[in-house]
C-alpha cells in the first residue's frame, strides 16, 4: 500500500509540473496582441491626421504665415496630441474589429481623428 501511495504522489507531483491553467500566457499574449493592435491604430491616426489637418481651410490660412519648420512643429505637436486622445475614444471590440476588418478600421480611424483634431488644434495654438 505505502508503495503505491508513493508512486501515485510521485506520478501526481511529476504531472503537476506540466500542468498549467493557461491565464498567464493568455493574459500575456491578449495583452500584447491589444498594444500591437493599439500601435497600428495610433500610427493610421497620426498618418489620418496629417491629410485631415493639410485639408482643413482653417489650417491652409494660418499655416501661411508661419515658416516651414513653424509648420512642421506645430503640425507635430498637433498630430501627436490627436494620437494620444483618440484611442481614448476607441473601445476595445472597436479594436478588435479593426484587426481583423480594414473597411472597418478606416472608418474607426476616421471617427477617432474627427473627434479629436479640433480640440488639439485649439490647444496647440493656444497663447
Amino acid at each position: 500500500m505505502k508503495k503505491t501511495f508513493g508512486a501515485l504522489c510521485a506520478i501526481a507531483i511529476l504531472s503537476s509540473g506540466c500542468a498549467t491553467d493557461g491565464t498567464l500566457a493568455t493574459g500575456t499574449n491578449q495583452a500584447t496582441a491589444q498594444q500591437l493592435g493599439m500601435t497600428a491604430i495610433k500610427i493610421a491616426i497620426n498618418a489620418k491626421c496629417t491629410t485631415e489637418l493639410d485639408n482643413q481651410p482653417a489650417w491652409k490660412m494660418m499655416s501661411r504665415a508661419m515658416t516651414t519648420e513653424q509648420q512642421q512643429t506645430v503640425q507635430t505637436n498637433i498630430c501627436g496630441c490627436v494620437s494620444d486622445k483618440a484611442p481614448e475614444n476607441i473601445t476595445a471590440v472597436d479594436l478588435a474589429t479593426a484587426a481583423i476588418d480594414p473597411a472597418a478600421r478606416a472608418t474607426i480611424v476616421n471617427n477617432a481623428v474627427t473627434r479629436t483634431l479640433n480640440q488639439c488644434v485649439a490647444e496647440a495654438l493656444k497663447p
